[in-house]
């Protein structure tokens, strides 16, 4: 009977199971490296893609702002000659630069209006994609921005309240629509290009209904407008501008960017 030997395993040494172990601790070790490696890059990477792209909005925004300021400032300056006509002058006869004051200051509304673009700041909040942004003061300062979105937003409310309650109401009841439509030759130009540039209609401009229009209440109308329009200016957009300003230089030192 054939006896079949099987041939003799040494025993490892305590030395050669711990290498071993090291070896493929080792090895398990460096995927998570490079996994965390790999992982951190695509984060910065979608960081920076993120940070050019909210940089490009609000950039965007501040050159817009600065347009708007100026129509608001020059709203105010029409305000206050409106103001100081409707309590020094008679209104039975009005001049053409009272009725080009009169038009800028309560129909043209859309060069003042400012509507912050926050398409960007509401994919990062609702995605969760601010926590790409490993600095702190980004973060605070996007929520800076944002609450000042809001308050824009809250006056824009305000002034078109007042608009519409107390503006349109004596518009209505006291322009001279006829002439408006004489120097904007029926919508041919734009109602900012014709109180800028087209030369005085023919038909002089009326007071409708003047016999009924209450020079203390017209005035006072037209004060509280001014102050609502010039809050907005020095309050709510003076708030924006610089929590604008701040974010932008935080952006441009962490990313090194620059508006295109």
């Amino acid at each position: 009977m054939e006896v079949h030997h099987h041939p003799h395993v040494g025993k490892k040494s305590l030395k050669e199971y711990f290498l071993e172990g090291l070896m493929i601790f080792l090895a398990v070790s460096m995927g998570f490296i490079a996994e965390n490696i790999r992982e951190k890059f695509i984060e910065n990477e979608r960081a920076h893609e993120l940070a050019e792209s909210l940089y490009q909005e609000v950039y965007a925004d501040s050159v817009q702002l600065q347009k708007v300021i100026a129509s608001r400032e020059r709203k105010e300056s029409e305000l206050n000659y409106l103001i100081n006509y409707i309590r020094d002058s008679s209104l039975t006869k009005v001049s053409t630069h009272f009725y080009r004051s009169f038009t800028h200051a309560f129909l043209i509304v859309s060069p003042i209006i400012f509507e912050p673009a926050d398409g960007i700041l509401t994919q990062l909040r609702n995605s969760g994609s601010l926590r790409y942004f490993k600095n702190n003061l980004i973060q605070k300062e996007i929520g800076s921005l944002s609450v000042a979105i809001a308050r824009i937003r809250n006056r824009s409310e305000v002034e078109n309240n007042y608009m519409e309650q107390f503006i349109r109401p004596f518009v209505i009841n006291h322009y001279d629509f006829h002439w408006f439509n004489e120097l904007t030759k029926n919508g041919a130009v734009s109602s900012m290009e014709a109180i800028l540039h087209e030369p005085d209609p023919k038909e002089v401009p009326e007071i409708k209904n003047a016999s009924t229009l209450n020079k203390i209440e017209a005035e006072n109308m037209a004060s509280y407008y001014q102050q609502i329009v010039r809050g907005t200016r020095q309050i709510a957009i003076k708030n924006y501008f610089e929590a604008n300003q701040r974010l932008l230089e935080t952006l441009r030192k962490e990313y090194n960017l620059k508006a295109e």
